[in-house]
């Protein structure tokens, strides 16, 4: 297949412009995969941060579950110690006071 000088002058151009076109539809797949690369990154980073935020909150409700644990536990103690103190003044001797003599 033989081109002739006036087909030549046709083909080169529109060779150049095919090499453009084809240029660019490279480059637009690149800048398709640099987008998405930059989407996944930023959806990364937010993951991160919610399991950060999420973490902060779990400790905290552990650490408000600790105390008022430790609250409850300090008021269990106190009340076993009024109800010990309570026992201690109200003690009864097992002989004396169930039964009064009235015989004499």
């Amino acid at each position: 297949m033989s081109l002739k000088s006036i087909e030549m002058q046709v083909a080169i151009p529109r060779t150049q412009d095919a090499s453009k076109m084809q240029e660019q539809l490279n480059r637009q797949g690149q800048q398709f995969q640099e987008t998405l690369t930059e989407k996944q990154l930023k959806e990364e980073q937010l993951k991160r941060q919610q399991v950060n935020k999420y973490d902060d909150v779990e400790k905290r409700d552990i650490s408000d579950d600790e105390e008022q644990t430790q609250q409850q536990e300090q008021e269990k103690k106190q009340k076993k110690q009024q109800k010990m103190e309570n026992q201690a003044h109200k003690t009864n001797h097992p002989y004396i006071g169930n039964k009064i003599d009235f015989s004499r």
